[in-house]
């Protein structure tokens, strides 16, 4: 009775031992792959459920476990050609699963492995699809003919077909993680790009200046129809001045006193246009009012206006 402990002791080590070698559990993030003597039936042997499941013992079965959730795979750093023989620097991303967990077990049975092999795809086909295309596709300072996005596109459909035939595997992003340049062409390529955007500038300052001298002279043209259209219009007027001037004329000769009145009465606002003192003599009408001490004289009869005689002579003419 008193090895009774260790004997139970044994006995549920010995279970738990048992239940180790003759179950496996797997997790709600893992797949596993049950082998019998090295052998499994895609079909059956694939288990995706989580929980805790019977099996034979080693050497009978084995059970292989992977890890379904997300892995994010990066590219090597190198110079990758483009379709006119210029260097960039291109690295990407891939996030993916293991989708055919057997057809991937059977290809690479260590998860190293494989990821080295999804490596190498990933590098070839981002060789073949950057060689399609050209340095502007990738760095420009015209908005249009950047195709970054397009290619990364071309790039995840041709991997993503053979990862999935090959490997088992799904992807579920992928992308250009970084786009540089080798340091031995940056100068170069930045300076073709510079001599490009001169001869663009030079080619708009060219156009604007044959712009401007169309407006120039079309603004010109215009401006000599105009002036032909006003001078016209000017000798028109002037015609009719002088003609009417002429009227004018004709009608004082028959009236020399208004002809001589009416300049007098110019000479005088010319003379008057500035402050001036006038010395008059009272004895002449009408200034004599201006003579309080004196008797006034009688009112002579009103004389007649002779710019009212020459209108009237002018209407009756």
């Amino acid at each position: 009775m008193r090895n009774l402990p260790s004997i139970l002791a044994a006995l549920a080590l010995l279970a738990v031992l048992l239940l180790y070698m003759c179950s496996y559990q797997v997790r709600f993030s893992e797949v596993a792959i049950v082998k019998t003597f090295g052998r499994a039936d895609p079909e059956t042997d694939v288990i995706r459920d989580p929980g805790l499941y019977p099996r034979w013992p080693f050497p009978i079965q084995s059970v292989e476990k992977f890890d379904t959730r997300i892995r994010i795979l990066e590219d090597t750093i190198e110079e990758t050609p483009t379709k006119d023989s210029k260097n960039l620097v291109v690295t990407t991303f891939t996030g993916w699963t293991i989708d055919d967990p057997y057809k991937f077990h059977i290809a690479y049975p260590a998860i190293e492995d494989g990821e080295k092999a999804l490596r190498d795809k990933i590098r070839s086909h981002k060789k073949a699809v950057v060689g399609k295309h050209d340095f502007a596709e990738f760095v420009s300072t015209e908005p249009t003919e950047r195709r970054l996005h397009e290619i990364e596109r071309e790039m995840e459909a041709a991997f993503a077909s053979d990862a999935l035939d090959q490997f088992g595997v799904r992807t579920h992003m992928f992308g250009i993680k970084r786009l540089g340049l080798p340091e031995a062409v940056t100068k170069d390529i930045f300076e073709n790009m510079k001599k490009r955007e001169e001869n663009k500038a030079a080619n708009y300052r060219t156009e604007g200046e044959a712009k401007a001298a169309e407006i120039v002279a079309e603004a010109m043209a215009a401006r000599e129809r105009i002036m032909a259209v006003a001078s016209r219009k000017a000798d028109e007027i002037r015609n009719d001045g002088q003609r009417r001037v002429g009227e004018i004329y004709r009608a004082f000769t028959e009236h020399q006193e208004l002809r001589i009145f009416l300049d007098k009465l110019k000479s005088l606002e010319e003379l008057c246009k500035e402050r001036i003192t006038l010395i008059l003599d009272t004895e002449l009408a009408p200034v004599d009012l201006f003579e309080f001490d004196r008797p006034r004289r009688p009112v002579a009869a009103p004389v007649a206006d002779p710019v009212d005689s020459a209108r009237r002579a002018l209407e009756a003419g």
